[in-house]
């Protein structure tokens, strides 16, 4: 599995904070963290607790998105920040690695907003599901296709 989440992340994720990430084994468990935090807000959105008529509009719906985008980016930041500066062992082959899990402040961030967009898509996708178990938020984050 890690492998193929090296392949996604390859797409949009700095090559140096990806190998590192990679060799720290952080790739599935930041993502099984985003899935999970998007599950259990989207849960509290449209099944217990938020789901009251007075909280189904689309503001609470984009503030629900948001809390969970705004988690994940923290949570992802101090991960980033925990293993700042730790040493990694390296690939004696490869002379360009350097020793040290630290890319700077930006590519932590840039990470870090990444990984917030990546949760609120999976939020959305979530969303489409639970809303048909919502008794007030069926036609949140849209009508279709619920209609």
């Amino acid at each position: 599995m890690e492998e193929s989440l090296y392949n996604f992340y390859n797409l949009f994720v700095n090559g140096s904070l990806l190998e590192d990430l990679y060799q720290e084994e952080l790739l599935s468990p930041l993502t099984w963290t985003a899935v999970g935090l998007a599950f259990v807000v989207a849960f509290a959105f449209y099944i217990w607790p938020f789901n009251k008529v007075s909280f189904s509009g689309f503001g609470s719906w984009l503030l629900m998105t948001g809390v969970s985008a705004l988690f994940l980016f923290v949570i992802t930041l101090v991960t980033c920040y925990q293993k700042a500066n730790q040493d990694i062992p390296r690939d004696e082959a490869d002379p360009n690695q350097g020793t040290l899990f630290d890319q700077g402040v930006s590519v932590f961030l840039s990470y870090a907003f990444e990984m917030a967009l990546l949760t609120a898509i999976i939020f959305f996708i979530i969303s489409m599901v639970l809303k048909n178990f919502s008794k007030n938020a069926k036609h949140r984050p849209m009508l279709w296709p619920s209609k």
